[in-house]
């Protein structure tokens, strides 16, 4: 029987990891000197902050650059947990990426842009799960032997950090307070054929499920309403590009009284 090791749960090379930890703390002491600590209030100082169900689960966020203004979309159609890692995500490229997200509105993914890709992942896990932190809390409310976790153990420690149940497992992996040979026993319990035994002692645990469950939030910023639309009227941009504009969150021009004109096609 071949034993995982953790290159096949995709961690990262600790030196790497250690490079992109560093940026993590930068990042959430300057938002913390804000008073931001939670990562969508963080994200709507940041950007436009847009969440939306999307019927696809293909496509769980990202970011992009329209008239001199960062956009993020998040897709509520993933649990809460899983939302929240991705917008930690957004934010690396938000911040270390910027120029890229200027000149090319959005980053694909693709071979190009991969290694970035990477980094927004481990920043994401730095960012959301602070190393020290996580032992401190992991010594507080589990303490016990690595090769004796339990789920139980993981529902407390993801609920603490409002990350996802296997976000919260790989996290415990990497930092070594929990083997990876218990990885693909207590990796079962959040697998979609699961979900109501996780939900289960999820409640039992004393939590809350809504983060292992999607939230379907629909949050759209007034401001990016009264941006679009004063965009269009100081002739920024086409009724075409307002009208997507507006389509993309669920609106219509016609909702705040504009109407097509046919001169806009000379």
């Amino acid at each position: 029987m071949l034993r995982l090791q953790k290159n096949n749960l995709n961690l990262p090379e600790e030196s790497f990891r250690l490079q992109i930890k560093d940026l993590a703390e930068e990042v959430r002491i300057k938002f913390a000197r804000k008073g931001l600590s939670d990562i969508f209030d963080i994200l709507s100082e940041a950007a436009f902050l847009i969440r939306k169900p999307l019927e696809t689960d293909e496509l769980s966020g990202f970011t992009t650059y329209f008239e001199e203004q960062f956009i993020v979309y998040l897709n509520s159609n993933f649990t809460l947990g899983h939302e929240r890692y991705t917008g930690a995500h957004e934010l690396y490229h938000l911040i270390y990426n910027a120029n890229i997200l200027k000149k090319e509105k959005i980053l694909l993914d693709d071979q190009k842009h991969k290694e970035e890709d990477a980094k927004a992942d481990v920043f994401a896990s730095e960012f959301l799960m602070p190393e020290d932190y996580v032992k401190e809390v992991f010594y507080k409310i589990v303490n016990v032997d690595k090769d004796s976790i339990l789920p139980r153990h993981i529902i407390r420690m993801h609920n603490y950090f409002k990350v996802s149940y296997k976000a919260m497992l790989k996290r415990l992996i990497q930092l070594d307070l929990c083997s990876i040979n218990k990885y693909e026993e207590l990796v079962d319990i959040c697998s979609l054929e699961n979900m109501e035994q996780l939900q289960s002692l999820t409640k039992r645990e004393g939590y809350s499920i809504e983060l292992i469950i999607p939230s379907k939030e629909t949050y759209v910023p007034t401001e990016y309403i009264e941006f679009v639309k004063s965009n269009y009227e100081r002739g920024n941009i086409s009724y075409k590009n307002m009208k997507n504009s507006l389509e993309f969150i669920g609106l219509t021009p016609e909702q705040f009284g504009y109407e097509y004109s046919l001169e806009e096609d000379y």
